[in-house]
Formats: structure tokens, sequence, C-alpha cells
């Protein structure tokens, strides 16, 4: 019976050793991966070449066609590599994506078709366009100011 014991804890010893000496890890997991930061622009794995953006209140987005890809960055540069499933708040795809502005006004607008209403969601300053989304400036159209009447979301910025 001791035989039996001290073979079964040598096997025991040897299989956790030939494990964690293969790269496997024996330990439970601790933490599961997070939802990246807003603005932040990735694929994931499994999920093809879609794109994905962690919008305001960290709302996942779909980017739907490279029409949209464009019509709100320059380039493909920033795109990293996330699990897509580690967010929760998921939303729809960002359809007819593009930025603009009125004619002869400063002010920023993204299109967010899949709002709970469609409509124009202010940008809320340079800052957040440039350094938290990255959207490009020359994406920018201007726009008469008639095409944003009734359409502009005032109660929820984009930020």
């Amino acid at each position: 019976m001791k035989r039996l014991r001290r073979m079964c804890l040598t096997l025991a010893f040897a299989l956790a050793l030939s494990l964690t000496t293969a790269g496997v890890s024996t330990a439970a997991s601790g933490s599961a991966a997070a939802c990246p930061a807003e603005g932040t622009r990735f694929k994931s794995p499994g999920y093809g070449d879609q794109v994905f953006l962690i919008g305001p209140e960290s709302f996942l987005y779909s980017i739907p066609n490279q029409t949209v890809y464009f019509d709100l960055w320059g380039s493909w540069d920033g795109i990293q590599i996330h699990d897509r499933n580690a967010c929760i708040k998921s939303g729809p795809p960002l359809r007819g994506g593009h930025l603009a502005r009125p004619e002869g006004s400063p002010t920023v607008y993204i299109w967010d078709e899949t709002f709970p209403e469609p409509g124009y969601r202010h940008i809320v300053d340079w800052a957040t366009f440039t350094a938290k989304y990255h959207f490009d400036p020359a994406a920018i159209k201007p726009l008469p100011a008639s095409v944003f009447e009734g359409r502009v979301l005032h109660l929820h910025p984009w930020t």
C-alpha cells in the first residue's frame, strides 16, 4: 500500500513537472481578458478581417465595411488584436458611420445610424477626436446646415 501511494505521488509529481516545463499552466486562471479602452480599434481571433471599435460608455461597435472604415480613419495603422468576447456591452454595427460638420462651423459630428435613433452625435472636443479615437481630420465632410436639422442627438454626445 505504501509502495502504491509513493508510486502515485511520484507519478503525480512527474506529470505536474512535465506540464509546467512544457509551458502548460496548472494554475487556475485568475483573471479574464478585459475589454479594451474606449477609442481602441481592434481585430479579434476568429472574426477574420472584421474591425471593432470601443465607443462611448465602452460599447463595442463593429465597422461593417471598408467604406465606413475610411470615412472615419485614413489608414489601417493603430489596429490592435484583442478578444472581442471580453466586451460585454455589444452594440450593433456602425452602419453609415462618417464624420461631418455644418458648413462654416467647427463642430464635428459622427453619424451613428444604430444608436436608439439614427442621428449625428457631437464629438465633444478635439482631444476626443484625435487622441482618443484617432479619427482622420481629412475625413470630415462639410455639409449644409440643413442636413443636421432635427438629426442631432443632443443628449448623446460622442465622448
